[in-house]
C-alpha cells in the first residue's frame, strides 16, 4: 500500500512541476508563435465562448482579479484583447478578442479536447471495475483536497 501511495504522491508533484504557474494541465504546445502563458490563452477561449469581465474571468480561472488583470494588460499591449465599456453601466468593462486573438483562442480549445481525449485514452485501457475504482478514488481524493 505504501508504494502505491508514494506513486499517487510521485503523480500529483508532476502534475504540479508541469502546471505549474498555469492553472490548468494541457497536451500539445501553442504553435502560434505569439509568447502568451497557459492563463492568457485560456482567458482567450472563455472570452471566445462568451463574454465576462474581470471578476467574472478571475472566478472561472480560479485565480485572483489582479493575475487576471495582469494577464489581461498583456493580451491588450499584444493587440489580442479590446476593452469595451459596457453600454447601460460604464463601470463595467468587458473584453473582446482581435481577430489575431481568434485563432489562438480555437487552437486552445483544441487543446482542451486533445487533453480530453488523452484522459479517455487512459481510462479505456482498464476494465469497468477498474474504472469504478478509479471514479471512487478520484472522488475521495477531490473531497480531501476541498477540505
Amino acid at each position: 500500500m505504501a508504494d502505491l501511495a508514494k506513486k499517487v504522491d510521485h503523480l500529483v508533484s508532476e502534475i504540479l512541476l508541469k502546471a505549474e504557474n498555469q492553472h490548468e494541465l494541457l497536451f500539445g504546445d501553442c504553435q502560434s508563435g505569439v509568447n502568451l502563458t497557459n492563463t492568457q490563452e485560456h482567458i482567450l477561449m472563455l472570452l471566445s465562448q462568451e463574454r465576462l469581465t474581470n471578476s467574472e474571468l478571475a472566478k472561472q480561472l480560479n485565480v485572483s482579479q489582479a493575475a487576471v488583470t495582469k494577464a489581461v494588460k498583456g493580451l491588450i499591449a499584444q493587440d489580442l484583447l479590446v476593452s469595451v465599456k459596457d453600454t447601460k453601466d460604464a463601470r463595467i468593462s468587458y473584453f473582446d478578442l482581435s481577430d489575431l486573438a481568434k485563432p489562438i483562442a480555437d487552437e486552445h480549445l483544441h487543446h482542451h479536447h486533445a487533453t480530453l481525449g488523452v484522459y479517455d485514452d487512459l481510462v479505456e485501457q482498464f476494465s469497468t471495475e477498474d474504472q469504478a475504482v478509479i471514479d471512487h478514488f478520484l472522488e475521495v481524493f477531490i473531497n480531501r483536497l476541498e477540505r
